[in-house]
C-alpha cells in the first residue's frame, strides 16, 4: 500500500493552495494596517522604494508567525466542510476511513509548518531585525554625508530644520552648528557650538569646545562619523510645563520669588518659565552623528533592548548573562520579559501541530445543518489560542506562574480542545450538535458521580 493514498494526495492539494491564497490575503491586510503607522517613515526616505522593499522585509516574519498557523486551521476546516457539503465525506467514511486516517495529511502539514515557522520565528526574525537595523545606519550615514558635504563651511554659522526639503525631519526639531574655524578636509575645526532643540519634550541642548575633529569609524561594525570634541561645556536645557502664575497657585507656601507679593498676574506671565539647567564640564567627548540621525527611522520600541536581532544560541547567552548580574532574577520584570518574549517565539509554531487536526474536527457536518458553527468554532479556537497566551503573560509578569510555562500553555489549552472534538466527532455521521452532546456527557458524568459507578 502507497504511504500516501489518493485521499491524502487530495486532502494536501486543497489545504496547501488554499493556505498560500488565506495567509496572502490575511497578511496583506495586517501590512495595510500597520502602513499608516510608517507613512511618515517612508515619505520621507532618501529612497522610498528601497525603504519600502527593507520596511517588509522587517515587519514580514512577525506576520507570518502569527497568519499562518491561523490561516492552516482555515484552510484544513474550509476543505473539510466543503467535502461534507458534498457528501464525499460520507463515501470515505463508508469505505472504512475514520477520522484519525482523514487528519493524517493534514496533521502531517502541521508538523512541517510547526518548522517552517519554528524557523522563521528563531531564525528569519532575528535576521530581518538586523538588516533592519543596519539599513537605519546605511541611510543615517547618507544623511550625515550630504549634510556635512553642503553644509561645513570655514566660519560659518549653519541652521537646518528637519523638513522633507533637506531630508533632515520627522519633527520640527532645530540643529545649530557653529564652527570658527574649518581646515579645507572638513575634519579639524576651531571653537566649535553645537545646539539642538526639541520643541515637542521642550528640551534643548548646547555643546560648546575649544576644538574639534570629525573622523569616520567603525563603531559596532558599522562606519559612523564621530565628532571628536575636547575641553568644553554641555549645557542641557528643559523647560518646566508649568508657567510661574500656576506655579504659585499650587504651591503659594513654596514660592516667595519676589519680594512685592502684589504684582499683578498679567506681569507675571512676562517672567519666563521656571526651567531646569544642567551643566556639565568635559575634557573629550565623542559624539555620533549616524545614531543621531538613524533615530529618523526608529520606528516601534524594541522591548527585548535589541535581543530579538540573536539567534537562539546567542539569545540564551545573553539571558543567562542576564540572570547572572541579578540575584533574584526570577522577579526581575525586565528578565521575565526577555524568557517571555523567546517562550512565545517557540509555543505559537509548536501549537500549529494540534490546529490542522482540530479544523479537521471542526468541518465535518452534517451537510443539512448550517455552516456558521464551524467559523464560530473557529473564532472560539483563535480566542482560546491568544487568550492563553496574554494571560499566561500577565500571570508571568505579575510573577504568579514561571515565564517558562509560556512554552506550555497554548498546547495544553489546544490538547484539551482537540479530546472535546475528537469525542464529539467519533460519532460520525454526526447526529447532534455540538451543545447537544455537551449536554449529554455532562448528563452521564453527573449521573455516574451521584450513584458512584466507574465509568
Amino acid at each position: 500500500m502507497a504511504l500516501f493514498q489518493k485521499i491524502d494526495r487530495l486532502l494536501a492539494g486543497e489545504i496547501i493552495s488554499l493556505t498560500f491564497v488565506i495567509t496572502a490575503g490575511v497578511s496583506s491586510i495586517m501590512m495595510m494596517a500597520k502602513l499608516p503607522k510608517y507613512a511618515d517613515f517612508l515619505f520621507s526616505a532618501p529612497d522610498i522604494l528601497t525603504s519600502f522593499l527593507m520596511l517588509l522585509l522587517y515587519i514580514l516574519p512577525s506576520i507570518l508567525k502569527l497568519t499562518v498557523p491561523i490561516s492552516l486551521l482555515l484552510a484544513c476546516a474550509i476543505v473539510t466542510m466543503r467535502m461534507s457539503a458534498d457528501r464525499e465525506l460520507e463515501a470515505w467514511m463508508s469505505c472504512g476511513v475514520s477520522i484519525v486516517r482523514l487528519a493524517f495529511m493534514p496533521t502531517l502539514l502541521g508538523v512541517g509548518v510547526m518548522f517552517i515557522s519554528l524557523s522563521s520565528s528563531l531564525y528569519f526574525e532575528p535576521y530581518s531585525n538586523k538588516q533592519w537595523e543596519k539599513f537605519k545606519w546605511l541611510q543615517g550615514r547618507s544623511l550625515v554625508e550630504a549634510f556635512i558635504k553642503n553644509s561645513l563651511k570655514e566660519k560659518s554659522f549653519i541652521y537646518d530644520l528637519r523638513d522633507s526639503k533637506n531630508l533632515l525631519m520627522t519633527d520640527a526639531a532645530k540643529l545649530s552648528l557653529y564652527f570658527g574655524n574649518v581646515n579645507s578636509s572638513k575634519t579639524h575645526m576651531k571653537d566649535v557650538f553645537i545646539a539642538f532643540s526639541d520643541p515637542n519634550s521642550l528640551y534643548s541642548s548646547y555643546i560648546i569646545a575649544k576644538t574639534g575633529e570629525l573622523s569616520k569609524e567603525l563603531v559596532s561594525g558599522y562606519p559612523d562619523y564621530l565628532f571628536k570634541l575636547n575641553t568644553g561645556f554641555i549645557y542641557s536645557y528643559k523647560e518646566g510645563k508649568n508657567s510661574l502664575p500656576s506655579l504659585m497657585k499650587q504651591q503659594p507656601a513654596s514660592h516667595y520669588v519676589f519680594p512685592n507679593k502684589n504684582i499683578p498676574k498679567s506681569e507675571l506671565n512676562l517672567y519666563p518659565t521656571p526651567s531646569d539647567w544642567t551643566v556639565t564640564q568635559y575634557s573629550n567627548l565623542n559624539l555620533s552623528l549616524v545614531s543621531v540621525f538613524k533615530d529618523k527611522f526608529k520606528i516601534e520600541m524594541n522591548p527585548t533592548n535589541q535581543m530579538d536581532q540573536l539567534y537562539p544560541k546567542e539569545y540564551f547567552t545573553a539571558l543567562t548573562a542576564e540572570k547572572e548580574k541579578k540575584e533574584n532574577w526570577k522577579t526581575s520584570e525586565d528578565v521575565v520579559e526577555k524568557i517571555l518574549f523567546f517562550m512565545k517565539q517557540i509555543s505559537v509554531p509548536v501549537s500549529t501541530v494540534f490546529l490542522p487536526l482540530i479544523g479537521v474536527c471542526l468541518g465535518i457536518l452534517d451537510p443539512r445543518k448550517k455552516q456558521i458553527s464551524v467559523y464560530f468554532g473557529i473564532g472560539i479556537v483563535i480566542f482560546a489560542l491568544y487568550s492563553s497566551l496574554s494571560l499566561c503573560q500577565q500571570l508571568a509578569l505579575k510573577f504568579v506562574v514561571s515565564p517558562y510555562s509560556m512554552l506550555f500553555v497554548t498546547p495544553f489549552v489546544l490538547i484539551l480542545i482537540l479530546l472535546v472534538l475528537m469525542r464529539w466527532r467519533s460519532r460520525y455521521p454526526p447526529s447532534c450538535g455540538f451543545f447537544e452532546f455537551i449536554s449529554n456527557d455532562y448528563s452521564k458524568l453527573k449521573y455516574l458521580f451521584i450513584h458512584k459507578r466507574p465509568l
